[in-house]
């Protein structure tokens, strides 16, 4: 057989809400996820071992049992009791350490396409399972689409509507380690003493303007700024420029501005030009969609 391509889509935050520390020493916080159309590509393979053979079109992405889809690859093993060889090849387009969640992004396509392509049945709950295991982010690309995020950010609310935002996404040369910002924020001694407000409708695109600034507010700014102040200055540009928000995703390095057209954001790239930029859109990307795709 020709190899399976599924592509893998990335997310961004709007906005990041750090409410303090749990007991198990991650972080208690509330989010909206939000996919775009930016995507790695994975190419599965059956073959006739019974091991994962796994390659990438990057030389700096471990393929080792570090990498997220080989984690993923073991625990499916574990969990239906078997192994099966299968050849995965990873072309990644997503930047790496930028908070657009590539990685496990990656690892929740490698769940959902091996339990298709192996027929191993296991249920979308046992999947969620195993996707909070392998990370935090990894549970919201099982569903895809714009969720909002609770806990580690495994517990999810799907919103049914997608809102109508050109997404100018602008990826310096950074790469901010997520521990690294979550510990400066500890030290920093912030607190929040205002509760993070949940969209007030179902749709996004039913906010104002000055709404949805107030939504897209992330907590990690704060510290990441400090050191990295060319983030900063991105993001002033972007507001600059006329969006409606802009805003680091995650704990960065990637930056965001929200536009009400595509034609909006595109006009806008040649103001970064070193940096990466890519014009985005939502879109809603899960087990439904790859389980309808044809190999």
């Amino acid at each position: 057989m020709h190899p399976w391509c599924v592509p893998a889509y990335a997310k961004i935050n709007l906005g990041l809400h750090i409410l303090g520390k749990r007991a198990d020493g991650y972080h208690e916080l509330e989010t909206f996820f939000l996919q775009i159309d930016l995507a790695d590509h994975l190419f599965f393979e059956k073959t006739a071992g019974s091991r994962l053979e796994l390659t990438c079109n990057q030389a700096e992405i471990p393929v080792d049992d570090s990498n997220l889809c080989a984690r993923a690859y073991h625990l499916l093993c574990e969990a239906a009791s078997h192994s099966f060889g299968v050849r995965l090849h990873l072309e990644k387009s997503i930047p790496a350490g930028a908070g657009l969640g590539g990685g496990s992004s990656d690892a929740a396509v490698t769940l959902i396409a091996l339990n298709r392509l192996f027929e191993l049945k296991l249920s979308k709950d046992r999947l969620y399972q195993l996707a909070t295991e392998l990370g935090s982010d990894v549970p919201f690309f099982l569903t895809g689409g714009l969720c909002w995020g609770r806990g580690r950010g495994e517990i999810l609310e799907p919103y049914a509507e997608l809102p109508d935002l050109g997404i100018l996404l602008v990826t310096p040369p950074v790469a901010v380690s997520t521990a690294w910002a979550y510990k400066n924020y500890n030290k920093l001694g912030l607190t929040k003493t205002e509760k993070y407000r949940k969209l007030p409708s179902s749709s996004i695109g039913q906010l104002t303007d000055d709404e949805l600034a107030a939504v897209c507010q992330n907590d990690l700014e704060i510290a990441v700024f400090e050191k990295y102040e060319e983030l900063a200055a991105i993001k002033a540009q972007l507001q600059r420029s006329g969006a409606i928000v802009s805003s680091m995703t995650g704990s960065g390095s990637a930056m965001f501005g929200l536009f009400r057209t595509q034609q909006e954001a595109q006009g806008r790239k040649q103001l970064f030009e070193r940096c990466n930029t890519f014009v985005t859109r939502p879109i809603r990307w899960g087990m439904p969609q790859v389980y309808q795709m044809q190999y």
